[in-house]
């Protein structure tokens, strides 16, 4: 009998839908909701039928090779200097643009108002959009993250630290930055220095890193903590600017400086500086938090902590279409380092003051 040769490869027969649903016993639909990777299989089914599929040598050819669609969503707070998008997540969301751009990659964008079913909503938005990868700007609430981690999807986090939960999370240094801030203001002499923060800043794990950044500098020279020297305020130019003219003119709580929790605060606190007929920096500095570009172009320009927010929406952009091609890849969190930006409203005093 005549031998024959078979090649070391043969051709693929291309594998398509109705097969794998046929040896999976599930509808073709099915099968295409689970290949798109979109909301609503569960994880039982999805795993069934990626399976077959793999066996079937499916993903060789047609499967989705790179994410198509990524969904931000942006939460607003109450103490925030209004709805929609501030400075802050206006950068972020450039940065994410430019690598959905250079990708070619589709971008939706949603605010997450306050009073609405946070998971709910983003859930909804995802099935009506076919999002397959979602980023979440500073949306602080643990059992939001719990939920949307349970969609078989890649998420990253933005300037929220829910680093437990195993999620890739992107945010600024806040601790070391805070604790740079306060020490610039030490360097300069100061020793009385009035942080200004939000109500809920024990909340929210980012503005609470800025507080013990602020705590730590001053333990580290030996001044011990005195509470009064915590401004608790909404974080909107017009309530600091009132909460701080209030103190200057009770003149029950004497400070030579201010370290405020983001630049908002600390603009509204340059103003009740001014109506109190006191001078920055010549009576009292000011340091922020994010260095907005409006704060450049202050009299005086203010000093603030430099956050690249247009890199950290970059970054999480591109880990996003990592994760969707490496879905086990080990979960990172990356703190950016935060700059400071030296300008005209911090002045030196002496150590006596």
């Amino acid at each position: 009998m005549k031998e024959r040769t078979l090649p070391d490869s043969l051709p693929m027969r291309r594998v398509h839908l109705r097969d794998i649903a046929k040896r999976a016993g599930v509808s073709i639909s099915t099968v295409s909701r689970v290949l798109n990777n979109v909301y609503g299989i569960s994880d039982d089914l999805r795993r069934q039928v990626i399976a077959v599929a793999t066996e079937m040598g499916y993903y060789d050819s047609f499967a989705p090779t790179k994410l198509r669609h990524i969904g931000l969503f942006t939460a607003t707070f109450s103490d925030g200097p209004g709805l929609g998008l501030d400075n802050f997540h206006t950068a972020i969301l450039h940065g994410i643009e430019a690598e959905c751009r250079q990708h070619d990659i589709q971008l939706s964008y949603s605010i997450v108002e306050q009073g609405e079913q946070g998971s709910a909503f983003i859930s909804r938005k995802i099935k009506e959009r076919q999002i397959e990868g979602v980023l979440l700007a500073s949306i602080q609430e643990r059992e939001v993250i719990e939920q949307l981690c349970g969609l078989n999807m890649p998420i990253a986090v933005i300037n929220a630290d829910h680093r437990e939960l195993l999620v890739d999370t992107f945010l600024p240094a806040n601790f070391t930055g805070a604790l740079q801030a306060t020490q610039h203001l030490l360097a300069h002499g100061h020793r009385r220095i009035l942080h200004i923060t939000t109500p809920i800043y024990t909340s929210r794990r980012t503005l609470h890193q800025r507080y013990e950044g602020y705590r730590t500098a001053m333990q580290e020279v030996g001044i011990p903590f005195d509470p009064r020297l915590v401004l608790e305020s909404h974080l909107r130019v017009d309530d600091v600017r009132d909460a701080v003219y209030d103190l200057l003119i009770a003149n029950k709580c004497q400070f030579t400086a201010i370290f405020a929790v983001n630049d908002e605060a600390a603009i509204g606190a340059m103003h009740a500086i001014h109506e109190a007929g006191k001078r920055v920096p010549e009576d009292i500095s000011v340091i922020g938090f994010d260095d907005i570009p409006t704060s450049a172009l202050l009299t005086p320009a203010l000093t603030s902590m430099y956050v690249d927010c247009k890199e950290m929406g970059m970054l999480a952009a591109r880990r996003l279409m990592d994760r969707f091609q490496h879905p086990d890849a080990t979960t990172i969190c990356v703190e950016l380092a935060c700059k400071l930006k030296s300008r005209q409203s911090v002045g030196v005093i002496s150590t006596s003051s």
